[in-house]
């Protein structure tokens, strides 16, 4: 069985979606093709830089999806999905591919390679360390059905809700307890920024608080108040309006940095549970390429 690796530069979004579908098929978690394309989005998807493996009748077998942008300073890159379709695991591939892929990359300007992976996931884990990868975060991820949050506030007669364009979330940044992943960076929202809810809490004129939240998929990629306004009914007021528009019954909130207990706290008030723990990976890549992956 011969298979080409090359750059998906020439392949159709929908067949790279067929074959993303396909590789998490049988995942416990389900993806429809419209939450796949508002994922890439958001991450930066280039399929210039991102890789797959070819079999003879030119179908994928397995890739590697490359988002790029500016993250923390530098030039990065995030690996929105690697997957192999059932039929060809255990070929050791999608490896193959990473490798394949780094010379391109730096000559694209990148310092750094980024990833997540659960941190239940040991061999995972153990493959990327060998590979020159650093554990750099630990994340937590909530979820809870839309029906049973406990949003219900005092009313905030001195307190107004109002959508904001992504533009105005900058000069809040300081509101977050923690730095953002990838996937809920600023840059991340702004790159979709036509298909979220954004809005902001104002007091006499003050932005004092924001929300940003995906009513398709049900994700809050940001949620954070001005510590002079906390414990006042701000960030669920913001939340419950947000929700107001939902057209998923699931709420999800994905990487709360693991150390932030103050986000913790809230999410908990809120009545969301606890779900999976990722780890946040690191590699730092350079002209002298290093690290090989066993699968």
């Amino acid at each position: 069985m011969s298979m080409e690796p090359r750059t998906l530069s020439d392949t159709s979004p929908d067949d790279i979606i067929d074959a993303f579908q396909k590789a998490f098929g049988d995942y416990a978690v389900r993806f429809d093709r419209h939450e796949v394309e508002s994922m890439l989005r958001r991450r930066g998807f280039r399929r210039d830089i991102s890789w797959g493996a070819f079999a003879d009748d030119g179908s994928i077998c397995a890739f590697l999806l490359n988002g790029y942008g500016a993250y923390e300073g530098e030039m990065c890159c995030y690996d929105c999905g690697t997957g192999t379709l059932p039929e060809y695991r255990g070929l050791g591939l999608a490896g193959k591919l990473f490798m394949m892929s780094q010379p391109g990359l730096i000559e694209a300007g990148v310092r750094g390679y980024l990833l997540e992976v659960l941190t239940s996931n040991a061999p995972a884990v153990s493959l990327y360390k060998k590979a020159g990868f650093e554990i750099v975060a630990e994340y937590e991820c909530y979820n809870k059905s839309l029906s049973d949050l406990r949003l219900a506030s005092r009313r905030l007669a001195d307190v107004m809700i109002e959508e904001i364009g992504a533009e105005a979330l900058e000069p809040m940044s300081g509101f977050c307890d923690f730095s953002p992943s990838w996937q809920n960076s600023y840059e991340s929202i702004c790159r979709a920024a036509d298909e979220l809810i954004i809005l902001a809490a104002v007091r006499k004129g003050e932005r004092i608080g924001y929300c940003v939240y995906d009513p398709h998929t049900g994700d809050i990629a940001q949620i954070a108040v001005d510590r002079r306004y906390r414990r006042m009914g701000v960030g669920r007021s913001l939340m419950a309006h947000a929700l107001q528009k939902a057209e998923n019954s699931k709420v999800k909130v994905l990487n709360v940095d693991a150390g932030c207990e103050s986000m913790a706290g809230f999410l908990a008030a809120v009545g969301f549970d606890k779900g999976l723990a990722q780890y946040g990976m690191r590699k730092n890549l350079t002209d002298s390429l290093s690290g090989s992956f066993g699968y």
